[in-house]
């Protein structure tokens, strides 16, 4: 078992105790909470994961290698950070695809400016943001988002090996 989720399981728990000890009713409210995220997210959880099956069988490593994958150099980050300017579904459903991608042989860097154009910009959502901020703090806000995941990207391709 992954050494990470079995640490974040026994700080979780000994926070829970902790709080039940002192404040039981915050802790039954926490207890709560998290039933109604874990209801909420378990079919999009399922769902992601047939589908990134799906996925990992469609994908091809060489076309991702060649688009997306080190050799591709500065050119694959690019591309990672607008393909994923055009995500449009939940984290549940991208971090299964990103995985993927690694899998296929895309750059960490690519896959890093995937991910982080998705989470920062995510064209299909700007329209929801014009009414807010205003064109001109939008599109700025855009713009520099897939620039610094493009550094991101160029970056975490210098740090991984």
């Amino acid at each position: 078992m992954d050494r990470v989720l079995v640490t974040i399981s026994f700080v979780t728990l000994v926070g829970y105790i902790i709080t039940a000890v002192f404040r039981p009713q915050t802790a039954v409210a926490g207890l709560a909470a998290s039933v109604d995220m874990f209801i909420q997210a378990v079919p999009w959880i399922v769902v992601s994961m047939f589908a990134a099956g799906l996925l990992a069988q469609w994908l091809q490593p060489q076309a991702i290698a060649r688009w997306l994958g080190r050799d591709a150099g500065f050119g694959a980050i690019v591309l990672g950070a607008l393909m994923g300017t055009l995500g449009t579904g939940s984290r549940w459903a991208m971090y299964p695809l990103a995985t993927g991608l690694l899998a296929a042989n895309a750059s960490p860097g690519a896959v890093f400016a995937f991910v982080t154009t998705w989470q920062l910009v995510s064209l299909p959502r700007l329209p929801a943001e014009l009414p807010f901020y205003g064109l001109n703090f939008t599109v700025v806000r855009a713009l520099v988002s897939v620039v610094v995941a493009i550094i991101g990207g160029f970056i975490v391709n210098r740090i991984l090996p």
